[in-house]
């Protein structure tokens, strides 16, 4: 993992269900990961980045961000979300079990 990414990843916020980066350009909207925890499975529901954000490195952030907060309850991931799956396949799981 580049340090740009690290940089990324340390501007991703949890809120309510949902792993968020705003960009330091507040008139920007933010790139997000949607998620639902049931049964001990935290399920990766639906990454948006706005096209203007596009290309950074953003919403692989976000994927590793709720990945790495995956890890740290013990949940066990879904990937239905194509991006997260597309991420897992080419990076892993950084460690999270991944079920279908």
């Amino acid at each position: 993992m580049a340090d740009c990414d690290n940089y990324i990843d340390d501007l991703v916020t949890h809120q309510d269900k949902k792993f968020v980066y705003t960009d330091s350009d507040k008139s920007r909207n933010s790139a997000f990961l949607d998620y639902s925890v049931n049964n001990n499975v935290l399920d990766m529901l639906h990454t948006f980045v706005p096209p203007a954000m596009r290309g950074r490195g953003i919403a692989g952030a976000l994927v590793r961000t709720g990945l790495k907060y995956a890890a740290s309850r013990n949940l066990k991931v879904r990937l239905t979300c194509w991006y997260t799956a597309d991420f897992v396949k080419k990076y892993g799981s950084l460690g999270t079990k991944v079920v279908k």
